[in-house]
């Protein structure tokens, strides 16, 4: 029995670890694509207002966590016609603070 409770617990600190570098390999990414010459127009795309779902494959978390996120304050978010929508530059700002 405690053979197969020590094991659950490394699958799931493995499956959390997993979720880190799915985090951290989007992140990476996100920092490649972004590596262009700062212009007028590329300052006003931090203003960029991305989905729900957009987000959510950023932060590699499912919609459930990033309502609980909404509701405690941690990441601002504006209701565009009734719909969700965040500031790019927020959403990387948040991974930048929790990485």
């Amino acid at each position: 029995m405690m053979q197969q409770t020590q094991f659950l617990q490394s699958f799931k600190n493995l499956q959390e670890e997993v979720k880190e570098l799915k985090t951290l390999q989007l992140r990476v990414l996100l920092v490649l694509e972004n590596k262009t010459p700062i212009t007028s127009e590329s300052l006003t795309s931090n203003e960029e207002r991305i989905s729900v779902k957009e987000t959510c494959k950023i932060f590699g978390c499912s919609e459930v966590t990033l309502w609980k996120l909404r509701k405690e304050g941690k990441i601002p978010f504006t209701k565009i016609k009734g719909t969700i929508r965040f500031k790019k530059i927020d959403v990387l700002n948040y991974l930048n603070q929790k990485g």
